[in-house]
């Protein structure tokens, strides 16, 4: 089997000869204790893109020029959670900013990724990486594989590319995909979801329908729908999809070994329409059932106000650094941040969904405060100081 050129069974020695950043053993992780998120810097980046393009192509290639960075895919824009780069020969490699995740989320050897023309598939794809990447950063639990790939980066290149490929062309309608995603969102079909399985058994379901359909019809969430796409094949963790168009690229289902949510599938060969009872049009009532609709609504936002629950976060600033911010829910954790993404502070609370924060001690700029409620939620708030 050849790749780009590579025989796979001489890959690891062709990565040895290169030596070029593929000595990055524990770069990220081991100098800054194991479990930890740590930001990866833009130029720790650029080295593993480079040590990747060099590997992929067994010899030294032009230096590679980070194109886009997902930062505007995250809550409130706060932080980057992937560096897109380009090569001058062609291609582009997303290396994740943080060490919990997997390295590598996606890779094309041979076209440029065009920041100005992302789809909604592709975008869809890449804000779930960006949520889970944000996520991860207030996750305790340690991610063995993730650690395993950045401490043997080399080890690692050489598995993605030392992969084999089973990829088929596209098989399956978009029109048909587009209607079996949307009736598998309205039903309630646990193997359908990607929720039900971790990651790994996730990606297990995905390639045995693969082996018997060639073609899987896949839903990414994303701002409250199912976005359709079809999954063509996989290179080892890596998956073919046809996002807006004919594509080389590569990409992980999950960019995480600890998050599976946020994806449905028709693993079961045949979805059945949900059957609907026909009723009467009400035409006669429709435009009383609206004006009734809204004001319930009004009502119960004003029985909310003078009944002094909170229904949107509020920040009240006391002067002197001093903060009190309300949330609709009661909150678990507050971790302050400062702008370049380091932990300063973190508070834990119970039965309340008010927070005081006092940043009078620390030097002025702008802070960063993540508020998390009791139903998982993400509060993010910047304060100056």
């Amino acid at each position: 089997m050849k790749l780009s050129g590579i025989s796979t069974t001489n890959i690891k020695s062709r990565i040895r000869q290169i030596g070029i950043g593929l000595g990055l053993t524990g770069l990220l992780l081991i100098n800054s204790g194991i479990g930890r998120a740590e930001t990866v810097t833009q130029k720790q980046a650029s080295q593993l893109a480079q040590a990747f393009y060099n590997a992929a192509h067994g010899e030294v290639m032009a230096a590679p020029k980070v194109v886009y960075n997902g930062r505007r895919l995250t809550t409130q824009s706060l932080f980057v959670p992937f560096y897109v780069y380009n090569f001058p020969a062609g291609g582009y490699v997303i290396i994740s900013a943080e060490n919990k995740t997997y390295p590598i989320l996606g890779y094309d050897l041979s076209k440029n990724f065009d920041a100005e023309k992302i789809g909604p598939k592709l975008q869809a794809l890449l804000r779930s990486y960006a949520l889970d990447i944000e996520k991860i950063r207030y996750d305790s639990e340690i991610p063995y594989n993730a650690i395993e790939a950045w401490t043997d980066f080399p080890e690692y290149v050489k598995g993605i590319l030392g992969a084999d490929s089973e990829i088929t062309d596209v098989v399956i309608d978009e029109s048909d995909a587009d209607y079996t995603i949307e009736l598998i969102s309205e039903q309630e079909e646990g193997h359908n979801s990607s929720w039900t399985y971790t990651p790994e058994q996730w990606e297990t379901e995905i390639n045995n329908e693969l082996g018997k359909s060639r073609n899987v019809m896949l839903g990414v969430w994303d701002r409250n729908k199912f976005v359709p796409m079809i999954v063509q094949g996989h290179k080892g963790d890596y998956y073919r999809l046809s996002l807006d168009g004919h594509n080389n690229a590569m990409y992980r289902l999950h960019a995480s070994e600890l998050y599976s949510g946020g994806q449905i599938a028709n693993l079961s060969g045949e979805v059945k329409p949900i059957a609907v009872e026909k009723e009467e049009p009400a035409f006669e009532f429709y435009e009383n059932f609206l004006a009734e609709t809204r004001a319930t609504e009004e009502q119960a936002q004003r029985s909310i106000e003078n009944a002094g629950i909170v229904s949107t976060p509020e920040v009240s600033f006391l002067g002197g650094g001093h903060y009190v911010i309300k949330v609709p829910e009661d909150i678990t954790r507050m971790n302050l941040y400062n702008v370049g993404g380091a932990l300063i502070a973190q508070q834990y609370y119970k039965g309340t969904d008010t927070a005081n924060l006092d940043i009078s001690v620390e030097p002025g700029g702008f802070y960063i405060a993540v508020i998390e409620g009791e139903s998982g939620q993400s509060y993010g708030f910047k304060l100056a100081r």
